[in-house]
């Protein structure tokens, strides 16, 4: 995805019709319009129609101007070009009042904020430009295109509503680092193997696990984006496909204990591993369906291995002492434990929160 400066570069907020230039030649030589019509092997009309800017110089016309006034062909169709570029640019600016209501409904500032779009917010024009150059649609009559095109499967919470135009903007907002970084070739079998390393890295500190993770995911050909969540929503996790084959798996950092980070982490790899093609975003709370549903057991498979954790589950653990020990056992965070058990309704969620480790990243931006 490219920077804000290749969004959006410096342009003049004019230009001028090549006529003009015309004009200015053919009165400084003191001529008179036939006489050069004349010269150009042109109709006087026709040089009085681009002089007035009715018609424009097309590249037949370039070749015989240069030959009369010396000044390239080249720079007689860009100023046209530029001319034609301003004018259409004109138009759609005249519809930013229409467009404006549309253009509000995304997360304005935090776009500007995260470096994605210039600060136009004074300029409506500009800013629904940056918005749908961001985007990388034409008008907001693509939005919906757009969504359908990223096919997003959205395990949405019941308590909480997203728009489309917040979950869009956080999901390019990743791919924007994603394109950037420098990942292998996606191997489900390297992933696969990265992901059981990952596993042993839920005892160790954020300093430690994190860029390991990063690491392990880029050369199976994953990218790891840590991106806060936008205003509006719930979003915790994502899970995704580049057109170039290569996988993301986008996090938003918005979980404050361990159990929610390393649950989305591997639900998100699940998806990856199972569902390929898709686009899956995860909401907090958000209710499963089938493919949900495979992605929740793969994890737990994963995590503690689905038969263990029903044996555990079984003797009604509620110490903190049982909990560390098969926590021990497993090889993985107690506070991940915790988690599954609060999720499963076996402790209260109020119960045991001591074990779980608690992140301070959740307003920053990975």
């Amino acid at each position: 995805m490219p920077s804000a400066e290749t969004i959006a570069p410096w342009a003049p907020d004019w230009a001028t019709h090549p006529g003009e230039h015309l004009a200015e030649f053919i009165e400084a030589r003191g001529m008179s319009q036939a006489e050069f019509a004349r010269l150009a092997g042109m109709t006087s009309k026709h040089i009085s129609t681009i002089i007035s800017g009715e018609n424009p110089v097309t590249a037949e016309s370039a070749l015989r101007l240069e030959r009369v006034t010396g000044m390239k062909d080249y720079i007689w169709t860009r100023l046209q070009a530029a001319w034609d570029l301003h004018q259409a640019r004109q138009k759609e600016r005249a519809k930013a009042e229409e467009w404006a209501n549309w253009c509000r409904e995304f997360p304005i500032k935090e776009l500007v904020a995260r470096g994605a779009i210039p600060d136009a917010r004074r300029d409506m024009g500009r800013q629904i430009e940056s918005l749908l150059a961001f985007l990388g649609i034409g008008s907001p009559a693509a939005f919906q295109s757009l969504v359908r095109g990223l096919a997003v499967q959205h395990r949405q919470s019941r308590a909480y509503t997203t728009s489309d135009a917040h979950v869009v903007a956080w999901l390019l907002l990743g791919e924007r680092k994603a394109r950037a970084m420098d990942i292998a070739p996606f191997s489900k079998e390297v992933f696969l193997e990265a992901v059981r390393e990952i596993r042993s890295l839920t005892v160790k500190s954020p300093s430690e696990f994190e860029p390991r993770m990063r690491r392990l995911c880029r050369d199976a050909g994953v990218a790891l984006i840590f991106e806060k969540p936008v205003p509006k929503t719930c979003l915790f996790g994502s899970a995704r496909w580049l057109d170039d084959g290569r996988a993301v798996i986008q996090m938003s950092l918005r979980m404050k204990s361990n159990d929610h980070f390393w649950w989305t982490f591997f639900h998100e790899a699940a998806h990856i591993l199972l569902h390929h093609g898709r686009t899956f975003v995860d909401d907090k709370g958000g209710e499963g369906d089938g493919v949900e549903e495979e992605a929740d057991a793969w994890a737990e498979e994963t995590l503690v291995g689905r038969r263990l954790f029903e044996a555990f589950k079984a003797t009604r653990p509620c110490s903190a002492a049982e909990v560390t020990r098969f926590a021990a056992d497993v090889g993985i965070h107690s506070g991940i434990v915790v988690g599954m058990l609060q999720h499963a309704g076996i402790v209260p969620h109020t119960h045991l929160n001591g074990l779980k480790a608690r992140f301070a990243w959740a307003d920053e931006v990975g």
